[in-house]
């Protein structure tokens, strides 16, 4: 002989709860990849400040553009003031604009990492041609996997 009882649940509707539960999971696809695209401007920005891009060490600056960015130039409607870098180091960085303004933004199924300004997007396609940086080697993109999965509810 067995003790049992029966338990019935009638909600009063299914549909309202996968909706809800669907919605939420879509809220937190959303948020785990607007964080994962901050991480990869994060990446991007911490190598490009190391000289390197995602296909490896920058091709060095012409001796002209290396020895103006050394002493520095003076302010003109082209270019901010600088006072110059000694470092040598070919971080695409002289103002800071460059890789300070991008940006990301994410819906629940991609996000998209890109550039705030029209000035500093053709900036930054011309240094990409010349010296690839804005992008991500196979390794990075694993780490943005699993950055991404840690991020999810």
């Amino acid at each position: 002989m067995s003790l049992a009882v029966k338990v019935d649940i009638k909600p009063k509707s299914f549909k309202g709860i996968a909706k809800k539960r669907q919605a939420e999971i879509k809220a937190g696809i959303k948020l785990a990849l607007s964080r994962t695209a901050q991480v990869g401007i994060n990446i991007i920005q911490d190598r490009t400040a190391e000289g390197q891009g995602y296909k490896g060490k920058f091709k060095a600056y012409s001796k002209g553009y290396a020895k103006a960015k050394k002493s520095g130039w003076p302010k003109s409607k082209d270019r901010s003031s600088f006072s110059g870098d000694a470092s040598g180091i070919v971080n695409l960085n002289v103002t800071g604009k460059m890789t300070g303004g991008m940006t990301s933004k994410a819906n629940s199924s991609r996000a998209v990492i890109f550039f705030t300004n029209p000035k500093i997007t053709e900036r930054a396609m011309i240094n990409d041609s010349i010296r690839p940086f804005f992008g991500f080697s196979r390794l990075e993109e694993k780490q943005l996997a699993k950055t991404f999965e840690r991020f999810l509810p």
